[in-house]
């Protein structure tokens, strides 16, 4: 859109090399470290930090962590000085992100600066510290955005805006070659991705329904159950995910049956997609929402065989470029149920300056 984007990945530390965090082995090469233009509108930035904010389930570790988390915000604020000063624009994604609040406020002071909720954090192992600063931290924002109205409940601040997520388009309207072996009688179930993954709810339907092969996309520390229906997949690139939900029969959303789970009803990428293709979804009750018909609790006893004789029922789902509008808006918010405009400095007037955006994930 014209924008000059910086991507700051933050959540790393060399907590995360002594422990092996398996995001750092999800490349085929060691992730670079340092500033990196990577063309004329995308820089990217990524460190280790001496520490990171880490919820180590012993109440005397998250209480030492906790005293040296400002070692993680002064690392950052060293490097972020420069590019938080050039920002008309910082979107702050939860996480360990947040903690950085006061230094957007303090380099970015009359840039907008977004706290965009796309996850519950506490259902995320997050330290109690860091779900303690999310509700602390909100002054040093002009606004929050989310896509779920459960998880803007839990916040008080004046400029609480819903932006619905989105789907690339492009991508999913391109025609693909079905990743599924035909087989008579078989139906393709596909769980795309592994976040906040309920094993024994996936181990349950393999075992009711015998005929359905069901696909799971995502690395996982979950022992593999021996369930010779569910198929382990590595981590697929988009392209290839797309493919698998495109040709599937079935779309599963086995999260954690938990309290808060609600949030990924509108937030889930994967339930998104589904939609979008018109499948057939099971998943835990708290889920079900009247506005989504395609989706289908556990308790429903009829579910797995309805899902068998479901016809497919395509959702117009937005493009992301949607959510991209919401989010550049000027700081004199406009609702996105009422406009979604894009303001002229942010796109359209771009013969003498191009915005920058500072992306911290």
């Amino acid at each position: 859109m014209g924008w000059h984007v910086t991507h700051v990945t933050v959540g790393y530390s060399w907590l995360s090399v002594l422990k092996s965090d398996r995001r750092l082995k999800a490349l085929d090469h060691k992730p670079l470290r340092g500033t990196r233009k990577v063309s004329e509108t995308l820089t990217t930035i990524f460190g280790y930090s001496p520490i990171h904010p880490v919820n180590f389930g012993i109440s005397v570790l998250n209480a030492i962590c906790t005293r040296l988390c400002r070692l993680f915000t002064g690392y950052w604020e060293a490097k972020l000085r420069a590019p938080l000063a050039a920002a008309d624009l910082v979107l702050c994604e939860s996480g360990a992100p947040v903690l950085l609040a006061p230094i957007l406020q303090k380099y970015a002071p009359d840039a907008a600066r977004i706290y965009r909720v796309n996850d519950d954090i506490s259902l995320l192992n997050a330290s109690p510290y860091l779900v303690r600063q999310e509700q602390t931290l909100q002054p040093f924002f002009t606004r929050i955005s989310t896509a779920s109205p459960y998880l803007a409940a839990r916040f008080d601040h004046p400029n609480i805006t819903l932006d619905p997520m989105g789907i690339p388009h492009r991508e999913v309207k391109q025609k693909s070659k079905s990743p599924y072996d035909t087989e008579a009688n078989c139906k393709n179930a596909v769980c795309a991705g592994t976040t906040q993954l309920d094993m024994d709810a996936l181990v349950r339907i393999a075992r009711q329904k015998p005929n359905w092969k069901i696909h799971l996309i995502g690395s996982t520390q979950i022992p593999k159950p021996d369930q010779n229906n569910i198929m382990f997949h590595s981590e697929k690139t988009f392209d290839e995910t797309i493919a698998f939900v495109a040709h599937a029969d079935i779309g599963l959303a086995p999260y954690k049956d938990v309290e808060g789970i609600q949030y990924q009803a509108t937030n889930s990428n994967r339930m998104l997609l589904y939609r979008f293709f018109g499948l057939p979804i099971i998943g835990p009750d708290r889920l079900c929402h009247p506005q989504i018909p395609s989706l289908m609790g556990y308790s429903d006893p009829t579910a797995l065989d309805r899902c068998e004789d479901f016809k497919l029922s395509p959702e117009p789902i937005k493009d992301w470029s949607y959510l991209a509008q919401s989010l550049i808006q000027n700081p004199e918010i406009v609702p996105p149920e009422v406009a979604t405009c894009i303001p002229a400095k942010s796109v359209c007037d771009l013969v003498k300056t191009v915005p920058a955006l500072a992306s911290i994930e």
